[in-house]
C-alpha cells in the first residue's frame, strides 16, 4: 500500500495541529483527571512556561523530521537529541522536559558509547511513550519501501530510546495507521489494515496481545472512565486512538485529550497526529494558531520537511 501523498500545506498543518495539542497539554501535565478543566490555550502550570510553549514531544519530533530531510539515520538523530539536552530544538532555548527512558538512552549513547539503535532500554518496565510521541514524521518518509524495510526503519528509529518489543510494535502500528489514514482510510479500517500488516512482523504473540484492546472493533465505544492516560505506551496509544475516534473536530479532539489528565501533552500530540492525518485540511482554531510559539528553527525544519516529502 502506498500512502497518498499529502501536500506541503497539509504536512505543515499536521505539524502545527500536533504542536498546538502538545502546547495545550503542557500546563496541566501530571494533574489528575477532572481536577482541572482546559477550555483554551493557557500557559504556566506544571512547568511555568509561557502560553504556546511545546514540550519534548514536539522538540524530538522536529529532531526526527530534520534527520529524515537530511537523509540521516539513528546516529544523526541521537546527536540531535543530545543537542536538545542543551536547549536546541526548543521554543525558548531552554529544555524543561524530558522522559527518563529518553534521557538514559542519550546518556548511554554519549558516555557509554553504545550504538544508537542499541541505546534504548530493552526492559519490559521501560515501555514509556517516548518513541511513540516523536515518530509520526516517518509516516511521510517510507513510501516506495516494502513492509520489511519499513518495519526495520521504524524499529531503528524506535530503539534509540525504547528498545523493548512492545514499544517497537506500538511504533509500527502507529506509523502504519498514519500511512493508511494519509491514503484515505477511516480510522477503524486504518487500524485494522495496520494490525494485519504488523502481525506479519515476527513479533511474539504474548507481546502483540497487549494491543488486543485498542484493536478490538468495539474499542471506540469504551467509556471515558475506562481510558487510562498514563505515560505507559499502551495507555497512551489507547487514549490517543480513543480521542481521535470520538472527536467531532480538531478543537474537540485537543480539548478532550488535554482534559484526560496525567500525560496530557503527549496523548494530545499523538491523538492530534492521528486526527490530522485523517483530516488533512482541517486547521486548529485561529487563536490557538496565533498563540503557538514558532521559532526560526521550527519553521525551517517543517518547511524543509514538507518540501521534501509533500506534493507541490
Amino acid at each position: 500500500m502506498e500512502a497518498a501523498m499529502a501536500s506541503q500545506n497539509q504536512i505543515t498543518n499536521l505539524f502545527e495541529v500536533s504542536m498546538i495539542a502538545d502546547a495545550l497539554g503542557v500546563p496541566v501535565e501530571f494533574r489528575p483527571r477532572d481536577s482541572y478543566h482546559v477550555s483554551d490555550m493557557t500557559g504556566h502550570g506544571t512547568y511555568d512556561q509561557p502560553v504556546g510553549s511545546w514540550s519534548d514531544d514536539s522538540s524530538l519530533t522536529l529532531c526526527l523530521a530534520e534527520t529524515l530531510t537530511e537523509g540521516g539515520g539513528p546516529t544523526q538523530l541521537m546527536q540531535k537529541f543530545t543537542a536538545y539536552l542543551d536547549g536546541d530544538y526548543t521554543p525558548h532555548g531552554i529544555r524543561f522536559d524530558i522522559g527518563i527512558g529518553t534521557s538514559e538512552a542519550i546518556s548511554r549513547f554519549n558516555t557509554g558509547h553504545v550504538p544508537a539503535t542499541e541505546a534504548g532500554s530493552r526492559l519490559a518496565n521501560a515501555n514509556g511513550n517516548g518513541a511513540l510521541m516523536r515518530i509520526a514524521p516517518l509516516a511521510f518518509a517510507l513510501d516506495g519501501q516494502n513492509w520489511r524495510d519499513r518495519r526495520q526503519r521504524i524499529t531503528d528509529f524506535t530503539t534509540v530510546t525504547h528498545g523493548h518489543e512492545r514499544s517497537i510494535i506500538a511504533s509500527c502500528l502507529y506509523v502504519e495507521t498514519l500511512r493508511q489514514l494519509l491514503a484515505g482510510q477511516a480510522l477503524a479500517e486504518a487500524l485494522k489494515q495496520a494490525s494485519q500488516l504488523v502481525h506479519q512482523g515476527d513479533f511474539r504473540a504474548e507481546e502483540f496481545a497487549y494491543f488486543d484492546r485498542v484493536l478490538n472493533p468495539d474499542f471506540f465505544a469504551t467509556p471515558r472512565d475506562q481510558i487510562r492516560s498514563s505515560g505507559y505506551v499502551i495507555d497512551s496509544l489507547e487514549a490517543a486512538v480513543w480521542c481521535a475516534a470520538n472527536a467531532a473536530s480538531v478543537q474537540d479532539l485537543i480539548l478532550t485529550a488535554a482534559n484526560l489528565g496525567e500525560d496530557t501533552d503527549t496523548i494530545a500530540q499523538i491523538a492530534a497526529c492521528l486526527y490530522a492525518a485523517g483530516h488533512l485540511d482541517e486547521q486548529a482554531p485561529a487563536q490557538w494558531r496565533k498563540a503557538l510559539i514558532q521559532t526560526k528553527q521550527s519553521r525551517r525544519i517543517i518547511t524543509d520537511f514538507a518540501q521534501k516529502f509533500g506534493e507541490q
